[in-house]
C-alpha cells in the first residue's frame, strides 16, 4: 500500500487514549487512594486531559482539584500499586480501533504498540482486549533507555518488526508522540479523539496527518 510513494508496512499505536480508553481504571485507582487519604476525589471526565503524561499528569490534577499540594511521590507510588491489580477492569479499545486493527491485518500491515507505559500494566491491558495475537511488537517505557519524545521506544519497534521507519505510520494523542515519531522518520498522525487537554492546539504539533476517530485513518489508507 502507497502513501506520499511511500508503501506503509506498518502501523504503531500508543496506548493510552489513542490506541484504548484506559481512563475508567486510571480515575477508579485514583479515587481509590484519595478516598483513603480523605482527599476530595476527581472528576473522571476531565481527569482524561491529564492522562496523556502518565502518573504525574494524574496526581498533578489531583493536587488541582484538592487546592493544595499534596506528596505526589507517596501519593503516585500508591496511585500505582493499585492500578497495577485494577488495570484491566473497564479499559476497552477506543471506539471503532477494531474495524481499523482489522482493516489493517486484512492488508497485512503490521500493527505494534509503543508507550511509555510500564510493561507491568501494559501486558495485562494488551492481553485483556484480546489483540495479543494481533500484535507485531509491544515496546514499554521500561524497555528503553529514554522515553518519548525520544525516538527510542520508535526505532526499537521498527527493528523488532524489520520495517524502515518511513514505511512506518506512529499513532499518537500527545505531542510528544509526533515529536518522537518525526525523530524517528515516521509518517506521524495525531489522535485529535484521545486524551488532550481542550488548552491544546493539535495543529501546532505539524503532524502529518490528524484524524477525529479511527476509521478516519483506514479511509486514508484507503484513499
Amino acid at each position: 500500500m502507497l502513501k506520499n510513494n511511500k508503501e506503509i508496512l506498518s502501523v504503531l499505536f500508543d496506548l493510552d487514549g489513542t490506541l484504548a480508553d484506559t481512563s475508567q481504571d486510571m480515575c477508579d485507582s485514583l479515587n481509590r487512594i484519595l478516598d483513603l487519604r480523605d482527599l476530595k476525589q476527581v472528576d473522571c471526565v476531565n481527569l482524561r486531559k491529564y492522562i496523556s503524561r502518565g502518573a504525574i499528569g494524574v496526581i498533578e490534577y489531583a493536587s488541582v482539584v484538592n487546592g493544595k499540594s499534596i506528596d505526589s511521590s507517596l501519593l503516585r507510588s500508591e496511585f500505582l500499586e493499585d492500578y497495577k491489580n485494577n488495570c484491566f477492569i473497564k479499559t476497552t479499545l477506543n471506539k471503532d480501533m477494531d474495524q481499523l486493527l482489522d482493516y489493517l491485518l486484512s492488508e497485512q500491515i503490521k500493527i505494534g504498540v509503543v508507550t511509555n507505559k510500564h510493561s507491568r500494566y501494559v501486558n495485562k491491558i494488551i492481553k485483556g482486549l484480546g489483540i495479543e495475537q494481533d500484535l507485531s511488537c509491544v515496546v514499554t517505557g521500561d524497555m528503553v533507555l529514554n522515553a518519548k519524545p525520544a525516538s527510542d521506544s520508535l526505532m526499537k519497534a521498527a527493528e523488532i518488526i524489520q520495517c524502515p521507519t518511513d514505511n512506518i505510520i506512529y499513532v499518537g494523542d500527545d505531542e510528544r508522540d509526533i515529536i518522537a515519531g518525526k525523530e524517528a522518520g515516521m509518517i506521524t498522525v495525531a489522535a485529535n479523539f484521545g486524551f488532550i487537554n481542550d488548552e491544546i492546539n493539535i495543529h501546532s504539533w505539524e503532524a502529518d496527518l490528524i484524524i477525529d476517530n479511527p476509521l478516519s485513518l483506514r479511509q486514508y489508507l484507503i484513499n
